[in-house]
């Protein structure tokens, strides 16, 4: 209402100081302002100044008031890969020399995105309005409130739904709308379309078309007529094609010897009279950009450094799907062929989304619900007090229900389903659970918590394709392509740490105190095999090193370099001290392949850790919700809230995130912004760097054999004062 209050002001007090005609007209889906401008051989200024509003973009269904010049509309066409002015031609029944004349801009060739008027739409019953009289503006506002006639029907066509197709896709395929499909197929207003459905799919009657006459040379002439060119570098078969008007199709015709390689220097065929060259074939500023086989969009985006939606806008066609040999633009001196490739490099995926369908995850978790005791308060208390995987069960879920509505508010929806997995070694439970449930559109499952439990999802979902991705497992297993493994294996911490040290192990005292039995053996081996040279201490019966073993291993000459192996919370209590002690004469730094539970025990002192500057791999890091900052009226310390994810979490359940809670939403964060930035999790996978969120980052690579591994660990050193750092970014 205040849309037509707007524009009935705008006619009532603009001076008119000549008749002006207009028309209103209702905005269709994929319509923009420039194409309806197009449409009525009007500008886009003309349709801003009537609509201001439209200035911010235009929506389907929208009703604008249009200036018209002798009651004219035209057909238009957006250029899609392969078009011609030849082709238009025949698809819409006017001369070639009717498109020249409606379009003077294709004297210089076509591009994949630009809007062409391709002949007169016949007029029936609209009448151009006088804005002069008040007949005139009445009928305007009359006009405004027309719903155009629905397009006739003349049959309809059977579609059986494939696995993952959607509404959108299949509106897509048939160039029809989301809404033409529910319309004639009532139930999916409020039902999801499911694999093998029958559908109909409504085909329409064309419009007839005016063909406007001009008299001039035929385009077959022009086609006929060629000349030679000399093919330059970066010249492709596409880019030539493109800038004389045909297809690569028509230009192989018309070289039907010409070299494979595309030779430097070499002459080939081509139509003489539409040559574009690429500087006139693109705006200053700008360049023409080749894609290379298997070059994704989001290496694109790496590579230019630009936004996903620069890039579209740039490129409309794009989000139809991007193919090698396609030549788009980008802006000019942006590409690069390394930026942050590098291993390791960091990367924002939510600043390259493209990818907003919506995405169905399902989570896959011990909430034993079968056992859940209800009867009181404190016996459910109780009941979860004793049951470590429920707890961690739900610590993740909440975790993810934070990922899921933070992503949404980066354009991200999420169809989320949630099963309860009950008990580890839960096959038939499990597989039962699949069969009774659609998981063949499921994008991702997270879950298992159980690593046999994951398996045999894995197992059952790979028929689908479906990814499971594993949020605690650290085993690795080989048998199942759609499975990704979250954490780092202990393997990988421990090669992470080995290498750390065998950089800077020169004039080093490298030390060895490893707990006996045969758990501990194979670390044993693998240290003595990088670090022959390293003095090994010995150790007592019960796990106990002795003053005056440790004095033969030490050096005071050199720096001390000592791996600690164990998870014997005696044996650590006893070496600690003992290192801390030493440290006041030698030049001590403590390392460990495995910092376990025991290191975190009350009876080891972090102050010890600290002096000794222990070094250890992890899966994650520790975040800092708080940072300390100076109030600069009062002069006081205080402590300052960091994490957007903190704080949302604190708000929605009133306490501070544990390290389940945040791995949750990492991993779930992390998935749907994968989701968003690529076609699917497989092409988001193939990413060559690391995404990191609060505690936790992802770099996963795919097994010769099997799934997918996280291969982002951190190294993690304490400092003087106590706290962590992250030592190898």
């Amino acid at each position: 209402m205040k849309k037509l209050l707007l524009i009935f002001l705008i006619f009532f007090t603009a001076s008119v100081t000549f008749a002006q005609q207009y028309k209103s007209h209702k905005v269709v889906k994929g319509e923009n302002v420039y194409r309806i401008a197009k449409r009525y051989n009007t500008t886009v200024e003309a349709i801003y100044k009537i609509n201001p509003t439209a200035k911010d973009g235009v929506s389907e269904g929208e009703i604008l008031a249009i200036p018209v010049v002798n009651n004219q509309e035209y057909n238009t066409h957006v250029v899609e890969k392969g078009d011609t002015v030849y082709s238009l031609s025949k698809k819409y029944n006017v001369t070639t020399e009717t498109i020249y004349l409606l379009n003077p801009e294709a004297e210089k060739g076509l591009n994949i995105g630009q809007v062409l008027n391709v002949g007169k739409i016949k007029q029936k019953d609209q009448v151009a309005i006088d804005e002069t009289t008040d007949a005139g503006k009445d009928k305007v506002l009359e006009d405004l409130k027309v719903v155009p006639k629905e397009p006739k029907i003349i049959r309809f066509i059977s579609h059986k739904v494939k696995r993952k197709e959607t509404l959108y896709g299949i509106s897509k395929l048939y160039k029809i709308t989301v809404e033409d499909i529910k319309r004639n197929n009532k139930r999916l207003y409020s039902e999801q379309i499911k694999k093998k459905d029958i559908i109909r799919i409504p085909v329409y009657a064309d419009e007839p078309i005016e063909t406007v006459t001009v008299v001039k040379d035929s385009v077959d002439s022009r086609l006929s007529t060629t000349t030679k060119y000399i093919i330059k570098p970066k010249d492709t078969k596409y880019g030539i094609a493109r800038r004389h008007g045909i297809t690569t199709t028509e230009l192989e015709q018309l070289n039907p010897n010409m070299d494979p390689n595309f030779p430097i220097g070499s002459e080939i065929v081509v139509p003489t009279t539409v040559f574009v060259s690429f500087e006139e074939a693109i705006k200053p500023g700008f360049e023409l950009y080749e894609v290379k086989p298997k070059e994704t969009i989001f290496r694109i985006l790496s590579r230019t450094g630009i936004s996903s939606d620069s890039l579209f806008k740039m490129n409309p066609y794009l989000r139809d799907g991007l193919k090698a040999g396609m030549v788009i633009t980008i802006p000019k001196d942006t590409l690069t062929t390394n930026v942050g490739l590098e291993k390791g490099g960091l990367v924002d995926l939510g600043s390259n989304l493209y990818n907003f369908s919506p995405k169905k995850i399902a989570v896959m978790l011990p909430f034993c619900l079968d056992t859940l005791k209800v009867d009181s308060v404190e016996e459910t208390g109780e009941y979860l007090k004793s049951k470590q995987s429920l707890r961690i069960a739900l610590d993740l879920y909440s975790g993810i229900l934070i990922a899921v509505d933070s992503a949404k508010t980066r354009g991200i929806t999420t169809d989320l389903a949630v099963y309860d997995t009950q008990k580890s070694n839960n096959k038939e439970y499990i597989t039962k659970l699949i069969n009774e449930n659609n998981f063949d559109e499921t994008d991702v499952v997270i879950g298992p918590l159980y690593q046999a439990n994951a398996e045999v999802v894995a197992a059952e979902l790979k028929k689908y394709n479906t990814a499971v991705f594993s949020p605690a497992s650290k085993r690795e297993i080989n048998m199942y392509d759609n499975f990704f493994q979250t954490r780092p294996s202990s393997e990988m911490l421990q090669e992470k740490i080995i290498s750390f040290v065998e950089k800077d192990s020169t004039d080093k005292n490298i030390v060895l105190i490893v707990q006996q039995g045969k758990k501990h053996e194979k670390i044993k081996e693998k240290l003595i095999a990088k670090f022959p040279e390293a003095k090994i201490a010995k150790i007592e019966e019960g796990n106990y090193v002795y003053e005056v073993r440790l004095n033969k291993v030490l050096d005071k000459s050199k720096p001390n370099w000592v791996f600690l192996e164990s998870d014997d919370v005696a044996m650590i209590a006893n070496v600690i001290p003992l290192l801390n002690a030493k440290a006041e004469s030698h030049k001590i730094t403590l390392f460990t392949t495995d910092k376990n539970d025991a290191f975190d025990d009350d009876n080891i002192k972090n102050n010890h850790l600290s002096k000794l500057h222990m070094h250890y791999p992890s899966v994650d890091k520790e975040f800092d919700s708080y940072q300390t900052k100076e109030d600069k009226k009062d002069g006081v310390v205080v402590e300052e809230e960091t994490s957007s994810f903190v704080k949302k979490y604190k708000k929605e359940y009133g306490i501070d995130p544990n390290n389940w809670a945040v791995r949750g939403f990492d991993i779930a964060y992390d998935i749907l912004m994968r989701l968003g930035a690529a076609d699917d999790i497989y092409h988001a996978s193939s990413f060559e760097r690391t995404t990191e969120y609060v505690e936790n980052k992802f770099n996963y690579s795919k097994k010769e054999l099997g799934g997918y591994y996280n291969k982002a660990t951190y190294l993690i050193k304490f400092e003087d004062d106590l706290k962590l750092t992250v030592i190898d970014d």
